[in-house]
């Protein structure tokens, strides 16, 4: 009985640290020294080249990742295509003795 509560307590320990670890990581991943905060000095045309800027990358993210799923699709759709074909000959030539 008292193995089993000390296993209990050591798992329940481990899941604290996990989680201990996890929050310290993830605060300090946005400690950085960029300018990240609107201030005086931040003008809407600054806020607006942002936004233009992101957009922008997110575009040629998309055309980009939209291109690699094109590509990707024809060759495997190709290579489909190409094993159904091997498929039905094999079974067919286990039936039709040439």
């Amino acid at each position: 009985m008292t193995i089993s509560l000390e296993n209990d307590i050591i798992d329940t320990m481990k899941t604290i640290m996990i989680a201990f670890l996890v929050l310290c990581f993830t605060a300090n991943v946005g400690n950085t020294n960029e300018k990240t905060t609107l201030n005086e000095k931040t003008t809407l045309n600054d806020i607006s080249n942002e936004f233009i800027k992101q957009k922008n990358l997110l575009v040629a993210h998309i055309s980009t990742v939209k291109e690699d799923t094109i590509e990707f699709q024809k060759k495997n759709w190709q290579d489909g295509k190409d094993q159904i074909a091997r498929n039905i000959n094999t079974i067919k030539s286990w039936f039709v003795k040439e």
